[in-house]
């Protein structure tokens, strides 16, 4: 008779790096996407505003969702987690791309905003189990 294999489960600090990658891979073909529609001129630059922290919320939404699902128990926390992983490693990616490298204090707030995202999006994928 066949012996059932259990399944090796994946390191949650892996899914978290994965989950960020991922969503920073996103967040990159959306900002050039997003550069494409302001080169057509079919929306201005005063809509980057809107679009920066609205890209933010969706990436930082969409990791905390790949880690969120993988998560056994306090699930809003991994998915706050990978939140603030993905801001931490899309802020990285951003500044080597635009060549300039400063922390403030805006840094901060996009880390709580992306942590908050996290945390609630976490709590959405807890309610749906």
């Amino acid at each position: 008779m066949a012996e059932k294999r259990e399944k090796k489960r994946t390191p949650m600090w892996l899914v978290l790096i994965r989950a960020a990658l991922t969503a920073c891979a996103v967040s990159v073909l959306l900002v050039i996407g997003f550069a494409f529609v302001l080169k057509n001129g079919w929306l201005g630059m005063e809509s980057i505003r809107f679009f920066n922290p609205a890209l933010k919320v969706v990436c930082a939404a969409a990791a905390a969702l790949l880690a969120s699902v993988k998560a056994d128990m306090k699930v809003p926390v991994w998915g706050a987690l990978a939140g603030c992983l993905y801001m931490l490693i899309s802020f990285a990616v951003f500044s080597l791309i635009s060549g300039s490298f400063s922390i403030g204090g805006l840094l901060f707030a996009d880390i709580g905003m992306c942590a908050l995202t996290g945390a609630i999006t976490g709590m959405l994928v807890n309610l749906k189990r």
